[in-house]
């Protein structure tokens, strides 16, 4: 039955009953059924022991048993150790509370009806001390009260986990010093706790060196030695410093929580991944020789697409050549990561329905939203990454790759180490390029491994980088954007299988699509920076000299007038912007006017041909084994126009033709478009259009005289044309013969000469017959 409280409902002697009152063995009654009757004092030994007594609802049905309603209300989550614990102590609070042992009708010694709740509290601690259990009647009297107010519920009895404060009253700030010095030593030899303590307390004093200089700060902010100690054993640190150096470093690889995986998500770019991975596919070098590759891809998470992809050349250091390693750069990185925010081009030789208006793609919505979707755009949709999902490569956690994803407010979060698990989409995308793609290259397929590899790949003509990339990108928008995927399903359609781009305009059409087009100052912040001190003759990059183009040349000099760039730790350097795979151009940030300065290299009209830093590096590095200098700018620069003009001179690969272009990576828009003159004026209608009826003169030819009258054909016995003192004008023929009729008016003396006259000999006087270039000096 249930509980017996005060305002509950009985049944007794055929009749509903509501408790106003209890006090001590009496309970009092009134009629629930408002017939007036006298409040009724009965004993509470009789109440219950009646035949037809009941504890009732609100409909005046019985209320299960108070067992019962325990059992159901605990959790599923409880052992049956647990269960049986709440059992017990469900009965425990029930004789405490009516002074019966639920399913007896008579009361044990201390819990009759003459007893008050105090002293049954006093008798069940007495018994449980009897037991060895040991409960104060004031903490009995306290969970019979929690007991209560939970209605009734058994789970509040069972003894909860004390939730320990991690680090107890430590300050937090010594609990991450600690973690911090702790990880410092992940890669060197072991050292004890006291090193740890001292270095603790080192760094401590050089974050807050004004709080630990106060006794009562201080105090709170160092521990004791011996407290130290111990937060070093609860928080784990000490069994860390215990391991071995490899154990050591492993547990430094790994990441806070979470770690990837199976997540939620909801819109394109919410969670991205990006993974590197060798592309087994052989390609010609800058050299002609084959090199090998590796391919970098951003790929979203909700609609399984691809974002950006980058190939680039992948080789080990080959000390014989004087040749260095070359593998994925943050530059590689920041450049592919650019791809992610402007759409594909559709290629010439390309499939027509690789083109975005013959795909499952929302054209034309996305064409009315960004003015770049056009007929020529890829069928590769525009995804601006929120979250991108690294491993711990050297360049994803390079400086330069962390302040391009801050710049443009896109989260990072590191994978563990060699788990492919926390980038499942990545790593499953390189096995279905190796399917779909790579091969069915016919030229540089070299296998899944090396034992699988064929005979020759290296003889044959094989592709360049920049012609593999765009074969890559036409199959990501021609098959794999196209193609349906068995993970990709509609909640309202879960039964039909979507392609990325499917699920990519099922979940367009919900999110919406904001473009997001970059202009070319923004773009500037992709490449590699470098400080850099200005000066008269312009300042250096590699021992390269670069200096303002001559419409920048203003600005420059008032960069110099202001001095240094007053920026911290930067003293008088300046922030400069290139592109190592095309350094002929650089530019000068002024951050304190948000403008650039574009600096030509001062020697680049010796290089005609596509070169890069790492072809300028290799010169120069043969060029100082040689004897000579790095600085030696005109000597490198000779060297590498030489090399292009041997390249051409030589006989082509088999099979191949056309210029050979070395890896320049992807190419960037970072030009500013030139002012258009004739912007703003009104279309001009070219059949209003009338030619001058004279042409100009020269002054400097003789005046004209009257001419002589002409003898008759045939009075000399020849046949000539009438003589003139002056021949006509080259230019008489291209004008029509409008004056033809009229005879010529001559200038006589003093009057002024025409206009046509007056102008050309203006041009003529600007002209500097010692300048040989023709150009004007404007200073």
């Amino acid at each position: 039955m249930g509980a017996l409280s005060i305002g509950a409902r009985v049944r007794w002697q055929e009749r509903v009953w509501e408790v106003v009152a209890w006090q001590g063995p009496q309970v009092t009654l009134t009629p629930h059924d408002g017939s007036g009757e006298a409040p009724r004092a009965v004993s509470y030994r009789w109440l219950v022991g009646a035949a037809d007594f009941a504890v009732v609802d609100a409909g005046g049905e019985p209320k299960p048993p108070a067992g019962r309603t325990a059992r159901l209300a605990l959790p599923a989550a409880l052992s049956d150790a647990e269960r049986e614990q709440a059992r017990i102590w469900q009965a425990r609070m029930a004789e405490i509370d009516t002074g019966l042992a639920p399913g007896a009708r008579v009361s044990q010694d201390g819990f009759g009806p003459d007893t008050t709740l105090a002293q049954r509290c006093t008798a069940m601690s007495e018994r449980l001390a009897a037991a060895g259990i040991s409960y104060s009647p004031h903490t009995l009297a306290d969970k019979r009260r929690t007991w209560k107010e939970a209605g009734e519920n058994p789970a509040v009895l069972l003894p909860r986990p004390r939730c320990k404060r991690p680090g107890g009253f430590t300050d937090p700030r010594c609990l991450t010093a600690m973690q911090e010095v702790v990880a410092r030593h992940a890669h060197t030899s072991d050292v004890t706790i006291e090193v740890i303590r001292e270095e603790v307390e080192d760094l401590l004093r050089a974050r807050y060196g004004d709080e630990c200089d106060d006794p009562v700060a201080g105090a709170a902010l160092l521990p004791s030695r011996s407290t130290f100690y111990l937060r070093m054993k609860e928080s784990g640190l000490a069994d860390v410093l215990a391991r071995p150096t490899r154990a050591r470093t492993t547990l430094a690889s790994i990441p806070p929580p979470p770690h990837g995986g199976r997540e939620i998500v909801l819109r394109p770019g919410q969670v991205t991944q990006v993974d590197t991975t060798p592309l087994r596919i052989l390609a010609r070098g800058d050299d002609g020789r084959p090199v090998a590759t590796e391919l970098t891809v951003l790929i979203d998470v909700a609609s399984h697409s691809v974002c950006a992809l980058m190939i680039t050349p992948s080789h080990a250091k080959d000390t014989s050549r004087g040749q260095a390693g070359r593998a994925t750069r943050a530059i590689d990185l920041t450049l592919m990561l650019a791809q992610a925010f402007a759409p594909w081009p559709v290629m010439p030789g390309w499939d027509p329905l690789s083109a975005a208006a013959a795909s499952a793609l929302p054209f034309g919505q996305l064409a009315a939203a960004d003015e770049r979707f056009t007929k020529a755009t890829a069928a590769r949709p525009v995804i601006h990454p929120e979250l991108i999902v690294y491993d711990q490569g050297s360049p994803y956690v390079s400086e330069h790759f962390t302040e391009v994803c801050d710049r443009l407010r896109i989260a990072r979060r590191p994978a563990r180490k060699k788990t492919p698990t926390d980038k499942p989409l990545a790593e499953r995308f390189f096995i279905t390029l190796a399917h779909g793609f790579s091969q069915h290259v016919p030229n540089g397929w070299a296998g899944r491994s090396h034992k699988t590899r064929g005979r020759g790949i290296d003889r044959m003509p094989l592709y360049t980088i920049a012609e593999l990339q765009q074969m890559a990108q036409e199959w990501v928008a021609l098959e794999y954007q196209q193609t349906p995927d068995a993970g990709l399903r509609d909640p309202f359609r879960p039964h039909i299988e979507l392609s990325p781009n499917d699920m990519y305009a099922v979940q367009v059409g919900r999110c919406g699509y904001r473009p997001l087009p970059l202009s070319p100052a923004e773009n500037r912040f992709f490449l590699l920076p470098r400080w850099v001190r200005p000066g008269k003759s312009g300042f250096m990059i590699d021992y390269r000299v670069y200096q303002p183009i001559t419409e920048n040349a203003g600005r420059y000099r008032r960069l110099l007038l202001r001095g240094g760039s007053k920026l911290p730790g930067r003293a008088d350097r300046w922030e400069c912007r290139y592109n190592p795979y095309r350094p002929e151009r650089v530019w000068l940030h002024d951050h304190t006017t948000g403008t650039w300065i574009t600096c030509d290299f001062r020697l680049r009209h010796l290089l005609t041909d596509p070169w890069t830093a790492d072809m300028w590096a290799e010169h120069a590095e043969q060029h100082q084994a040689s004897g000579g200098s790095q600085q030696d700018q005109e000597a490198i620069a000779l060297a590498l126009a030489q090399r292009g003009r041997r390249r051409r001179s030589r006989r082509p690969p088999p099979k191949r033709t056309g210029t050979e272009l070395p890896f320049q990576g992807m190419e960037l828009d970072t030009e500013q478009p030139a002012e258009d003159p004739y912007a703003g004026l009104e279309d001009f209608d070219l059949s209003t259009l009338r030619p001058y009826p004279a042409q100009p003169i020269s002054p400097q030819a003789p005046p004209r005289t009257a001419a002589c009258p002409a003898l008759p054909a045939g009075a000399d016995g020849t046949d000539r044309q009438p003589e003139d003192r002056h021949a006509p004008h080259p230019l008489h023929s291209l004008f029509g013969d409008d004056d033809a009729d009229r005879e010529p008016k001559l200038p006589t003396a003093g009057a002024p000469a025409s206009d046509g006259e007056v102008v050309e000999a203006e041009l003529l006087d600007d002209l500097d017959p010692h300048d040989e270039d023709g150009e004007h000096d404007s200073g």
